[in-house]
């Protein structure tokens, strides 16, 4: 008597390990990361107050207290400044990063002087691999876990090594996972949830700031159960020469295929291309490296938003918007605590890389 379930079962089993072996001889391993130490000449730090181009309310150290390896797991910490410096240098003290080997200068980002904004009250790490390991199309896998704690904002992304386009986003930016660390947020704006039980990948392009066209090519994942924030996901990029696709735990989270006239024609602009001279994908068609930071407030939390249980201690207007995050601690800082010392870090247990 025939089975014809049992019978599909074992074509499904075949037809996987073919597809295994077929990968096997067309890809290749070329990066792995298992953080079983935190190699400095892999990874390197930025040393910065510069706040990101988002205006964010962290400094970027190499300090290991922000960034360090425990059981094989990469920990990547917001810590406050005042628990290095005091509260009192907030409000007169002067950052001077140039004694700490300060290497973005952007924004006068090596030196910052107290006023009438104080200094950056969260000191964080941003770790990339520009001068050790960079790649153009290929499967990425990472898996980690998001922080939790209101106004947290994690991510996992790569930049072009050598703007061959141009400035930002001219030669691209692509952002394999962004999240929130806030419980309870939600918009009235269609946005809906995006705390974190919601994940983001995007594409960064355009000929300029004010055209960034990252609307056509940003999507978002939302959990109906649990946060990313409470266990391990894995988070992949396949990038090819026809398309590019994101996803979590296996599912697709968005994924665009240009048409023949590249990203230009996609973004419906006029004028000049700037990708003219490059492939469809362009300025996807060039080499990219790893980006991983954990920044705090900024331009990612829009007003207008419900928190819950008090409301955004800024707004996008203020002249004063660190000042305004950091007198109200009392309300954000016990959430990034909740059931753990380490509720606050993003964790990454691996990071590998395969050819096209």
């Amino acid at each position: 008597m025939s089975h014809p379930s049992k019978s599909l079962f074992f074509v499904v089993l075949i037809l996987q390990a073919f597809l295994a072996v077929v990968l096997a001889q067309t890809s290749q391993l070329v990066f792995q990361e298992d953080f079983n130490t935190l190699d400095r000449n892999r990874w390197q730090h930025l040393i910065t107050a510069w706040r990101g181009g988002n205006n964010e309310f962290q400094y970027y150290t190499n300090r290991t207290e922000n960034s360090y390896v425990k059981n094989g797991v990469l920990f990547i910490k917001p810590t406050l400044t005042a628990d290095r410096f005091g509260n009192d240098f907030l409000y007169t003290g002067t950052l001077d990063l140039n004694k700490e080997g300060c290497n973005i200068n952007w924004d006068n980002g090596c030196f910052v002087q107290a006023g009438a904004e104080i200094i950056n009250p969260i000191q964080s790490a941003r770790i990339v691999t520009s001068k050790s390991f960079s790649f153009t199309y290929g499967t990425v896998e990472v898996r980690a876990k998001m922080p939790r704690g209101d106004w947290i904002w994690p991510a996992i992304w790569m930049l072009p090594t050598d703007s061959v386009y141009g400035n930002w986003p001219r030669s691209g930016e692509i952002d394999i996972v962004e999240a929130r660390g806030n419980a309870d947020l939600t918009c009235n704006d269609g946005q809906g949830k995006i705390g974190n039980s919601k994940m983001y990948s995007t594409l960064h392009w355009g000929p300029d700031g004010a055209n960034n066209q990252f609307q056509k090519t940003s999507w978002a994942k939302l959990l109906s159960n649990g946060t990313y924030s409470s266990d391990f996901h894995i988070y992949r990029l396949e990038w090819l020469s026809t398309g590019i696709t994101f996803k979590v735990d296996g599912q697709v989270v968005g994924s665009v295929s240009p048409p023949a006239g590249g990203f230009w024609q996609l973004s419906g602009l006029t004028g000049t291309n700037p990708w003219a001279a490059g492939t469809k994908m362009a300025p996807f068609d060039k080499k990219f490296h790893f980006v991983l930071n954990v920044a705090v407030g900024g331009n990612f939390f829009p007003d207008g938003c419900v928190n819950v249980p008090y409301n955004k201690p800024w707004t996008a207007s203020s002249s004063t918007p660190m000042r305004s995050f950091w007198e109200r601690k009392c309300e954000w800082y016990p959430t990034w605590y909740r059931t753990s010392r380490d509720d606050s870090a993003m964790q990454v247990d691996y990071i590998r890389v395969w050819s096209a």
